[in-house]
């Protein structure tokens, strides 16, 4: 058998000698199975929905979405089928596009209820986190040859682009189930000229009455005024080859109906219908409207029809596009109305108001997943992302919270300085928060290189802002832009009522031991939000991007009421160490906490050294005492004695750390190249920071640990180390026109198939736009059971993107204020004084002793990002005394 650009297992091909694949697969014909390794790349990860797998003991379904990936050794490429056990690294983005795996095990699975069809499975494999070089040496991944068992069907599917199940006929998107996907869409394309007699058409007024009499409708000739999202209704239980639904308001100059596209033709035809699209319909069904959806708000006069609504079916329906040209004044059909508002005016309007937008986008947040619905079957998850834009009336950006709405291309094409248009946006307004607006079904964005010939380019306010734009500087313009990093809207409220009834629909505390289980059912870029109750029992400070700290050796002591302020970045120690070997000095002493405390001990420091710690004081109002613990007392008076021009950490540095290493307990092992099954799965292991990152290695530059919790306490409890440290993903980044590409690669989901395009450019590093440190809080249960660590990113720059949606309160930098409010003070706004009056982190933590035995409720932001990445961000600390419960209803 010989196809164009393939090439089949029969031909001769020098490749064959030398493939390792080839030979694997070869092994399967006579046995079935092989488990020898095979060193491959993976080209595409697809989904598509499974048959139905329901668990017997349970009676639900387990997984209801099947994957198939192409692999390539370079030579030859293969479509196989993941077993479902492996399912998982696919949706913690552990398994993906673009990366080597090595396959451990092989088996070929013939289908019994059809004749010579099979596919490849595979049953085990070990993933790696790198780019595979294979994509280096291969410029065209299409033209590799394909092993096809000599199936004449596998190679069909392949070209067709379907799945290996043979009961499904196309595949979903990877992240979620409204965007079209695969080449079984039809694209948008010119409309040919049609044929049609005007002297048969109907009014849209007059549709009811044949409706209700039961006659066959006459054809319309209509106008697209709004389009919905599409809805993918698929089951495990139902075999429909396109399950998806859309909605579209139609109207002549009678009126607005609903007209609802079913299976196939949402295929055909969803990427061709547009708002302001002139369409004729014929043989079509009438039937009865379903009332509970989402609908448009009008802007027009036309009397609207919810009674009724057109259905177009595969079956019968007859629908074609008219040419813009060919389209006659005298058919007299409405214009499409729109509700654009600018910033100024939204202010004014009241909550779910509808409004349209258009503005200057300023930041770009990352795509983020979130469940739709909870125990729905099949699981499904919204995609979305946050945007800022301006439009010249208001020195407040927009606040959008755009839904991926069925334009995968305009969505992942959303950057900085990039001119973008909102419809049917809602206005959200919480009490406690800034006013955002909120993507609706029947929302469609339009951003720069789309605007050609759209119908809202004449309306005011849309040409004011072009106006506007034009005055405008380029290089102005991008200081203010930011991409990427942690956001989350709304922000927590000022204040927190808690209800005592467990059962109801508001915020509720998550035990802390019950948090392990919620960060590993996270999915890929899924973000939760939870409350938990404890102590805050340490605060760390490490500065962001790393970088070298020998100023920190020079920095002055601060004597407080018997505590000692000093940096510890020196040290080269991580934090575990320091906290372990303090322990083992207390147990050689005695095991009491007051002989890990040496500082009263400790030699004078300089006048200088006083003379700038009298200066921090009188920066803060409120006196705090501060207990800090060091490695050893001999450790700690040896680094105060020894010459400043000595180095930090010259002795004894690679004992210490030997020591922490042998009695460290239940520390990990540093991850080898290749990720095993067990391994990938293991969320705990995999998140939790290991030994050989750059963070732990070079420890905290600051450092408070409460006196009060004993240190046994601390090393008896599950330590859940998975949000301690910062990742790129977490930063903002300035944003660079030039890297426009590499940013949305940055901030978009990870891309179902590798191209050799999507390599990271040599040049991958942006600033920070406003992140030169954070804190790392340890939270312990009230059992003193478990401990979390989560990140504190405090707002203190106008260049933070999340200035703009923080609410701000006065406070006196201390750090408990700060850990309620979330920022420093001043607010940003206020040119030039936070940045210089924020404090230092060493005069921060000063006031951290207020945090000894405080009882306090967190706001913890969970997100995974991707290659078992946990990122656990703190939002919020509410003490425990501040929150109110509603009392309950007196009996009557």
């Amino acid at each position: 058998m010989e196809l164009t650009g393939q090439t089949s297992l029969s031909e001769p091909n020098v490749a064959a000698e030398s493939s390792a694949l080839l030979l694997a697969l070869g092994q399967l014909k006579s046995s079935r199975i092989t488990r020898q390794k095979i060193n491959v790349a993976v080209i595409s990860v697809e989904r598509y929905l499974g048959q139905s797998n329901v668990d017997a003991k349970t009676d639900i379904w387990t997984d209801c979405y099947s994957y198939d990936l192409i692999v390539t050794d370079g030579l030859w490429q293969v479509k196989c089928k993941l077993s479902t056990g492996l399912h998982n690294l696919v949706n913690r983005n552990i398994l993906r596009s673009g990366i080597d795996i090595r396959v451990l095990e092989l088996a070929i699975v013939y289908d019994e209820r059809r004749l010579g069809q099979s596919f490849v499975r595979i049953e085990d494999l070990e993933c790696t986190s790198k780019v595979s070089e294979v994509f280096r040496s291969v410029k065209d991944v299409d033209g590799l040859s394909v092993w096809t068992n000599n199936d004449a069907r596998t190679l069909s599917i392949i070209q067709m682009n379907t799945p290996l199940d043979a009961g499904r006929k196309h595949y979903l998107s990877l992240w979620n189930n409204e965007d079209p996907y695969g080449t079984v869409w039809t694209p948008n394309r010119p409309p040919a000229d049609v044929l049609f007699d005007l002297s048969r058409i109907c009014m849209v007024a007059d549709v009811e009455s044949f409706y209700v009499r039961g006659r066959p409708s006459p054809p319309l000739l209509v106008r697209v005024m709004h389009k919905s999202r599409l809805r993918y209704y698929g089951k495990p239980t139902k075999n429909i080859d396109f399950p998806y639904q859309a909605y579209f308001e139609v109207a002549d100059q009678t009126g607005i109906m609903s007209m609802v596209l079913w299976n196939d033709v949402c295929v055909e035809w969803y990427h061709r219908l547009h708002v302001g699209t002139e369409i004729y319909l014929s043989r079509y069904t009438l039937k009865k409207a379903y009332q509970q959806r989402s609908r448009p708000q009008i802007n027009n006069s036309l009397m609207v029809f919810h009674s009724t609504e057109i259905s177009l079916n595969p079956e019968s329906a007859v629908l074609a596009v008219i040419p813009p040209r060919k389209v006659q004044p005298q058919w007299c059909l409405p214009e499409v109305s729109y509700l654009f508002h600018n910033r100024s005016e939204i202010e004014t309007l009241a909550h779910n108001a509808v409004v349209d937008v258009v503005g200057l986008v300023t930041f770009v947040g990352r795509v983020e997943r979130v469940r739709s619905r909870a125990n729905a079957v099949p699981e499904r998850f919204w995609t979305y992302r946050w945007v800022h834009a301006i439009d010249g009336t208001s020195d407040s950006p927009l606040i959008l919270e755009i839904f991926s709405n069925s334009q995968p291309d305009m969505f992942n094409s959303i950057h900085p300085m990039t001119l973008l248009v909102c419809t049917q946006m809602r206005v959200c307004c919480e009490s406690g928060t800034h006013r955002y607006l909120t993507s609706s079904a029947e929302t469609q964005i339009f951003n720069t290189g789309y605007h050609k010939n759209q119908p809202y380019q004449l309306q005011p306010k849309v040409k004011a802002f072009i106006q506007w734009v034009k005055t405008q500087r380029d290089r102005d313009m991008l200081s203010r832009c930011a991409v990427g990093g942690q956001y989350c809207h709304p922000c927590p409220q000022p204040t927190l009522t808690l209800s005592t009834d467990q059962s109801s629909a508001g915020p509720q505390i998550l035990a802390l031991e019950d948090l392990k289980g919620e960060l590993e059912s996270l999915q890929y870029r899924e973000h939760k939000r939870v409350l938990i109750q404890g102590h805050i029992v340490a605060v760390k400070y490490y500065t962001w991007p790393n970088r070298p700290t020998e100023h920190t050796q020079n920095a002055p002591q601060q004597q407080q009421q018997g505590g000692t302020v000093e940096s510890v970045a020196s040290t080269g120690l991580s934090v575990s160490t320091e906290r372990q070997a303090g322990e083992s000095e207390g147990q050689g002493t005695g095991g009491d906490s007051e002989g890990q405390g040496t500082d009263r001990d400790s030699p004078a420091v300089s006048n200088s050294s006083s003379t700038a710690s009298r200066k921090r004081r009188k920066a803060l109002p409120l006196k705090r005492k501060m207990k800090r613990h060091y490695i050893t007392r001999a450790k700690a008076q040896s680094q105060r004695e020894r010459p400043m021009d000595e180095p930090a950490g010259h002795e004894g540095g690679s004992e210490e750390q030997e020591e922490e290493e042998e009695g460290a307990p239940q520390q990990e092992e540093q991850p080898s190249d290749h990720t095993s099954q067990s391994a990938a799965t293991d969320s705990s292991s995999r998140n939790s920071p290991q030994p050989g990152t750059e963070q732990s290695v070079r420890g905290p530059d600051a450092l408070w640990e409460s006196s009060l919790i004993p240190a046994s306490a601390l090393r008896s409890s599950e330590h859940l180390g998975l949000g301690g440290e910062l990742h790129q993903e977490s930063v903002a980044e300035c944003f660079c026109f030039d890297d426009k590409d590499f940013h949305l690669r940055r901030v978009n989901l990870h891309p179902p198939r590798w191209w050799p395009e999507l390599f990271p450019p040599e040049h991958t590093s942006h600033p920070p736009a406003a992140c030169d440190g954070h804190y790392t809080l340890t939270i312990l249960g009230l059992n003193q059971q478990v401990a979390v660590e989560a990140l504190f990113l405090p707002v203190w720059s106008s260049k933070d993107p999340r200035a703009a949606s923080m609410s701000w309160s006065h406070h006196d930098n201390s750090f408990l204020p700060c850990l309620t409010s979330g920022h420093f003070c001043p607010p940003p706004n206020i040119a030039g004084a936070t940045d210089s009056l924020r404090p230092s982190p060493e005069e921060l933590l000063c006031s951290a002793a207020a945090l000894e035995q405080e009882h306090v409720v967190c706001v913890l932001d969970l997100c995974l990002l991707g290659d078992g990445k946990a990122e656990v961000v703190c939002s919020r600390v509410y003490r425990a005394s501040d929150i109110t419960t509603p009392q309950p209803n007196a009996p009557q």
